[in-house]
């Protein structure tokens, strides 16, 4: 079945010395475009992760958010010992510039934050990553979920849409199919208005002006085509790929095929009805914009 682009998930789990606190939001998007909002000491494993992602959604706009708490103090953070003497140099400028009576502390200098530098070992953030990954796969796996069940809601109104164009392509079939004979009878009453009473229309001249008409507004070739279309987009809505682009090329060649019908129909009634249809096919693609 179908999933919708968009969903939300949220993992928390305690894995090893840390605790993890993993949100995906996926939002539409023409293609897939994720954006990561994760602690500096993974960002070397970006890549590893929109790999990881690709794995789970192939369209949609990924926000991923990750935030690890460690439960144990890790041996991460150093003194930048020369930034602290310019500091310190600095402040005792200031000071001997300004006769202040009080020295330079030692809270004077925490105060700026890089003096302070956190660096995590390779192994450290190996380690961060062996943990992380299965909890980035079950929030995914949610996300997904979550995707299925909006896109199951989408397709049953997909359904109906489509239903309800086919009933109206099928009228549309019936009344073409009566338009021969009718035209027919038309164009004899009409020319008999005109001639004498005593001449007679000449029914090969009849037929032939009929079957220029009914050459000219044949609408065989598109009501089939519709009708075609119509069954892949059934056929596509219970598929479990990505077919979003798919449904969204169909809606186009349905407004097609309805516009040609328009163009060559001289019935107010197959008009009215391919109208009709037009507007089904824009509320079709407009649901699909959220497909993926």
């Amino acid at each position: 079945m179908i999933k919708s682009m968009t969903g939300f998930s949220r993992v928390e789990r305690v894995s090893g010395p840390y605790h993890f606190r993993v949100e995906v939001k996926s939002l539409n998007s023409r293609g897939l475009n994720i954006i990561n909002q994760i602690p500096g000491y993974l960002s070397m494993k970006e890549l590893e992760m929109n790999t990881i992602f690709q794995e789970y959604v192939r369209r949609g706009k990924i926000h991923l958010r990750v935030q690890i708490k460690f439960l144990e103090p890790p041996k991460v953070l150093e003194i930048d010992r020369n930034v602290v003497q310019a500091y310190h140099s600095m402040l005792e400028d200031i000071v001997n510039a300004l006769s202040l009576p009080e020295p330079v502390k030692l809270s004077d200098l925490l105060v700026f934050k890089d003096v302070f530098r956190m660096e995590l070992s390779d192994e450290e953030v190996e380690s961060i990553w062996s943990h992380f990954v299965p909890i980035l796969k079950e929030s995914l796996e949610k996300l997904v979920e979550e995707r299925r069940k909006e896109g199951a809601k989408i397709a049953v109104d997909l359904k109906k849409i489509l239903e309800d164009l086919l009933a109206i392509v099928e009228k549309i079939e019936r009344i073409s199919d009566q338009l021969p004979a009718l035209y027919r009878e038309k164009l004899k009453g009409e020319v008999e208005k005109i001639l004498p009473q005593d001449v007679s229309v000449r029914e090969d001249v009849l037929e032939n002006h009929v079957a220029f008409i009914s050459t000219k507004t044949d609408i065989r070739e598109e009501i089939t085509r519709l009708k075609s279309h119509i069954r892949r987009a059934f056929e596509l809505i219970e598929s479990d790929a990505p077919v979003g682009l798919n449904l969204d090329f169909l809606g186009q060649e349905m407004l097609r095929e309805l516009n040609t019908i328009l163009s060559k129909s001289i019935s107010v009634d197959i008009s009215n009805l391919a109208l009709e249809g037009k507007v089904l096919v824009t509320q079709f693609r407009e649901q699909v914009q959220n497909i993926e």
